[in-house]
């Protein structure tokens, strides 16, 4: 309790009772900034008095008993058993008084009622209690002042409270009352930090009491009444020991009960500097109330006092919120709209005037539109994304100029594109009018082309299309330069929508795979590399060094997404995925760190794609899975096929075939179908079917998927291999001459060449080939997409490699390869499908059982070790093992003395059939050198002759 620092005061009020008991009467006013917290002293006090043989008659004031008669007298009264003749003529008194003209006292009540308290003294000591006497009704307050003229030689003591006030609410009563001798006046302080340790010493242990007393302190400024609150918050949360301080409602109340219970003027000035908040001055907040500087500094002063205020601001932002929730709404508006105009006569900046106008609701006022477009400006470039798109609102709302409506209507569906795409629909019409009557800039022109296209309004993006050709001459360097960029991805991704224009550089037909001519460079930097040039023409150096400029060179904000998504797809159709990884997770943190949903969305679902490029079929679905929970399928559009496609694939990969058939319960819209997501979407489902047994539905998705790509110029493997989909239908069915005439026309066609598209394609040409003819096709591919890194792709290149020589007789071949397709298929959580292509549906290619054992034995070996042991088994000598793991050739020999040990082997040959299949299976890939130093033909070869 708060005590420690009250004892001074109640010993004070002992001293005055035991001076009162000899018939020397007094007077006491209690009050101070620390009068909040009275009501323990008074309790304190009266338990000493009772205990003494005294009598307490105590009252508490209200502001709402003001004008009742004798209201405090009555509460006094009855406060505890009197006789009933005592209380008749009491109620005597006061009938009596209430007979009188309206604001008048009659004397003859209050002469009545003061001798029935100096009877009661007489039979012994007497002490009234009156609390928050400020409010008391004029009856009463005439009642103490006549008795304390009288206290001369009376056992009876008043005890006034007051709450802190910046200025007295009865001047005249209180003059009177100090004047006489009898009279005595207590300050009550705000408790110190040891004041609140005492206090917290109630609700926690001491040690906890002793850490967080300064925090409390802080937050009420040592006010009793708002610590007790806060204790009713931090109780009513369940709070432990050693939590921070909890700022709940109860605190919120208190702050609103101290303001309360001061002139409303004060409450007045409080809501002032709460609405405006680091702006407020002395002299704004007079303006601003239409009242003195000098009397809002007063106030101000006052509000420090009483532990509300530090420095003039609020010493915790809940007490402003409770402070400007406590205005009704139509006040609060009012004095937001007084504030902006104040601000900005004062020149305050455009955000901090925005926020007011906000409020407001806005001003019709010349200025106000301007700044809050300044004020969406500013909160953009803070990545405050909702704030600006309110403002932006908000502006539109109240301009009536037809251009520079457009404008501000432009710049709010940008705004909103970030965050919410499907709110931009609200704004296409007037955006498509807006274009039409010339009031749009040729940037957001091709923005509103992005929004219809996003959106399926294939043919108003067809006009706008057609806006922005007739309008190329006109273009500046910079503007050229960023819709080269958005119009190469688009017219890749909505081929549909650009098919009835002609061949025009930044904006070419999509009947042919139109290579756009090298562009220069601009002032985003170097132009973003023709996607379509990429895959047909092939990959150098200088391309890919102008895709990692434009990545490099600029934020999102400036080079734009679709110039992003340009270069990124750059990368990946040029298998630089470690650079695509790079700039793909740069450009995710840097979206997520802005608050931008839409981009964070579409590079997790190319993040995904990356992925599954690289055949890391969980970390797809991760991604793949982010980007549909980051976005709605309403705000993916006709976007959503892309996500949808890539999370069908990794899941059919990891066997997950129920889940994948979930899945096709999306809402597909429409107008997918005019866009490239729409065979994208198709693949994925007929690989589902495909997995499912469904061969004549797949066989259907896969040939509407050839059919569109040819149909808009877009047949390249890279981008899609249908070709190489329709053979595995016709594999499945049992028509392997079919399906080597479609891998065999996929390899002629243009970027075939790709590393990981021969790779995929000599596999399934394997498959296709006699059994006796697969092994060297195989090989060929599984070498492909080992250095392409598709780990996926490479699993089932080793399965049918395995199968192969599985189906030749070759069984020791066959189980270690099998081994290194079985280690990747746990990578990757394939092990399902693994399963069902190996040679007999076993992995390992023996006994199961043999598992544990194998790894158990190999958990002996040191990394060292394990390292030896996979190259030796692999038929390396002891020097070329030293020369590669750069030891010597002692080193080595001892390393396999004691592998021999460990796995209980006798000689070198005996090696692979003591390590398990990640040593000599897996292991292969992290033991072999990049490049094509070492094919995996050669590392097949040796793990063979080992065994």
């Amino acid at each position: 309790m708060e005590f420690v620092e009250r004892t001074r005061e109640l010993d004070i009020l002992r001293d005055l009772y035991s001076g009162s008991i000899t018939g020397r009467g007094r007077v006491v006013l209690i009050g101070g900034p620390g009068a909040t917290g009275k009501t323990e002293l008074l309790r304190a006090f009266a338990d000493h008095v009772e205990a003494t043989g005294g009598l307490v008659l105590s009252a508490a004031c209200s502001r709402a008993e003001r004008l009742l008669p004798a209201a405090v007298m009555g509460q006094l009264f009855h406060s505890v058993p009197l006789p009933a003749e005592t209380l008749g003529r009491i109620a005597t008194f006061v009938e009596a008084g209430e007979a009188t003209t309206e604001g008048a006292v009659d004397i003859n009540m209050v002469r009545g009622m003061c001798a029935e308290l100096l009877d009661l003294a007489r039979e012994r000591p007497l002490v009234l209690l009156v609390d928050d006497v400020e409010f008391a009704d004029e009856a009463t307050l005439q009642t103490l002042l006549y008795l304390q003229r009288r206290l001369t030689a009376a056992q009876l003591l008043v005890v006034l409270t007051e709450s802190p006030q910046p200025q007295p609410f009865n001047p005249e009563f209180r003059a009177e009352l100090t004047r006489h001798a009898c009279f005595s006046s207590i300050q009550l302080a705000p408790l110190s930090t040891a004041g609140v340790v005492e206090l917290l010493s109630g609700w926690m242990d001491r040690e906890t009491a002793e850490a967080l007393a300064p925090a409390y302190h802080r937050v009420s400024g040592g006010n009793p009444l708002l610590l007790h609150a806060l204790g009713q918050d931090r109780r009513a949360a369940g709070a432990p020991d050693g939590t921070e301080v909890v700022v709940g409602d109860q605190f919120r109340q208190a702050v609103l009960a101290c303001l309360r219970r001061w002139d409303p003027v004060i409450l007045e000035t409080t809501h002032g500097l709460a609405l405006l908040g680091d702006l407020a001055t002395p002299a704004l907040l007079g303006r601003l109330l239409d009242s003195k500087p000098a009397r809002v500094q007063w106030v101000l002063d006052a509000l420090a006092t009483s532990g509300l205020l530090e420095a003039g601001r609020f010493r915790h932002p809940a007490a402003r919120a409770a402070v400007l929730h406590d205005l009704p709404p139509e006040a609060l508006s009012e004095m937001h709209a007084r504030a902006a105009e104040l601000l900005h006569a004062e020149g305050a900046p455009a955000s901090a005037i925005g926020d007011h106008l906000l409020a407001a609701g806005g001003l019709v006022e010349p200025w106000a539109i301007t700044v809050l477009q300044e004020s969406a400006t500013h909160a953009l470039a803070e990545d405050r994304v909702d704030d600006a798109v309110e403002a932006l609102k908000l502006a539109q709302e109240m301009c009536d100029d037809a251009p520079r409506k457009a404008a501000l209507t432009a710049l709010l569906a940008d705004c909103q594109w970030r965050i919410n795409p499907a709110a931009v629909s609200q704004h296409l019409q007037s955006l498509r009018d807006a274009l039409r009557a010339g009031h749009l800039s040729e940037r957001h022109a091709a923005a509103l082309l992005r929004y219809q296209l996003w959106h399926g309004h294939r043919e108003d993006a067809q006009e706008t299309l057609r806006h922005l050709r007739s309008a190329r001459q006109q273009w500046d360097a910079t503007t050229a330069a960023e819709l080269e960029g958005c119009t190469e991805w688009l017219r890749l991704h909505f081929p549909v929508a650009f098919a009835e224009l002609d061949a025009t550089p930044g904006i070419p037909t999509a009947t042919a795979p139109a290579v756009t001519a090298a562009r220069a460079d601009g002032p985003l930097g170097s132009a973003t590399p023709s996607l379509t040039a990429v895959l047909t023409d092939g990959v150098t150096e200088d391309v890919i060094a102008r895709a990692e400029q434009v990545l490099g060179s600029h934020l999102l904000v400036d080079v734009g997404l679709e110039s992003a998504l340009c270069a990124l797809q750059t990368l990946v159709w040029a298998d630089r995925m470690d650079r695509a990884v790079h700039w793909c997770d740069v450009l995710g943190a840097e979206a997520g760190a802005r608050g931008a949903t839409t981009w964070h969305a579409i590079l997790s679902d190319v993040r995904s794609h990356i992925a599954l490029r690289q055949g890391d079929l969980p970390l797809s679905e991760r991604f793949a899975r982010e980007a549909l929970d980051a976005m709605s399928p309403h705000n993916w559009g006709v976007a959503i096929g892309s996500p949808l496609s890539n999370l069908l694939l990794a899941k059919i990969g990891m066997d997950k075939l129920d889940e994948a058939e979930a899945q096709l319960k999306h809402v597909i819209p429409d107008a997918m179908r005019d866009t490239w997501f729409w065979p994208l979407y198709l693949r994925a489902r007929g690989h589902l079917h495909l997995a499912g047994g469904r061969v004549h539905a797949a066989l259907a998705d896969f040939e509407t998927c050839g059919q569109l790509a040819t149909q808009w110029g877009l047949d390249l493997p890279t981008l899609l291999p249908w070709r190489g989909d329709l053979a595995q239908v016709y594999l499945r069915s049992g028509r392997p001459e079919l399906a080597r005439g479609m891998v065999t026309e996929q390899l002629s066609r243009p970027g075939a060449e790709n590393a990981r598209t021969r790779g995929i394609s000599l596999r399934l040409l394997g498959s296709a080939l006699d059994v006796k003819q697969r092994v060297n096709s195989l090989r060929q591919a599984a070498n492909l997409l080992q250095e392409a890194g598709d780990r996926y792709q490479l699993f089932l290149a080793l399965a049918a490699l395995s199968s192969a020589h599985y189906g030749r007789g070759e069984f020791n071949t066959s189980r270690v390869v099998a081994r290194s397709a079985m280690q990747l298929a746990k990578d990757i959580q394939a092990q399902a499908l693994c399963r069902r292509l190996l040679p007999g549906g076993d992995a390992s290619g023996g006994d199961e059982a043999e598992a544990p054992s194998e790894h158990e034995e190999m958990s002996r070996l040191s990394d060292a070790e394990q390292r030896v042991a996979t190259l030796a088994a692999l038929g390396h000598t002891n020097r070329e093992i030293g020369k590669k793991l750069y030891i010597t050739v002692s080193t080595v020999e001892q390393h396999l003395t004691r592998v021999y040990r460990k796995l209980n082997v006798r000689r070198r040959t005996e090696l692979s059939l003591g390590l398990p299949m990640d040593a000599t299976g897996a292991g292969l890939l992290a033991v072999a050198p990049s490049g094509t130093e070492r094919s995996w033909a050669h590392w097949e070869s040796a793990a063979v002759q080992a065994s």
